[in-house]
């Protein structure tokens, strides 16, 4: 778990944590996509927070819960007019964080080796994914965080 909060919003060894990443993001920059991308950074974060969705729904045993891959659920378009939008979506991120923790504080190492509902992977291997996806989509917010701040 602690990975997990790492990544989040510690001090990883690769540099900035997710949290800390987003609250350098000016929210009038994350509702476009710069040329050349499909995605902008707010979609990117809703995305990650719909997979934390995922990943709390699969905690509590709920085997139907599913997200289709490059669906509306997956990406969902969403648009940000102010900085309050902005800081909701961060708010909704941050939540659904504390809301895993609370859940992976309740449960043991025996737990994370049950399979998934409605999965071939264990417990283990989807708490795992979901650090990884996070900075997997760090490294393409900051990309485009970079691009964006230059236009």
């Amino acid at each position: 778990m602690s990975t997990l909060n790492n990544a989040f919003k510690g001090e990883p060894w690769y540099g900035i944590s997710v949290v800390k990443k987003l609250e350098t993001i000016d929210w009038k920059v994350v509702g476009t996509p710069p040329e050349g991308y499909s995605k902008s950074i707010a979609v990117m974060v809703k995305h990650m927070v719909n997979w934390r969705v995922f990943v709390l729904n699969k905690l509590r045993g709920e085997p139907d819960f599913d997200i289709e891959i490059d669906s509306d659920q997956d990406w969902p378009l969403i648009k940000i007019a102010n900085e309050s939008e902005w800081d909701g979506l961060i708010m909704e991120l941050r939540t659904t964080q504390k809301e895993l923790v609370a859940i992976l504080r309740q449960i043991n190492d025996d737990f994370l080796k049950r399979k998934v509902p409605g999965r071939k992977y264990n417990f283990e291997y989807l708490v795992k994914g979901i650090i990884e996806h996070d900075i997997y989509h760090l490294g393409q917010i900051a990309i485009i965080h970079a691009i964006v701040k230059k236009i």
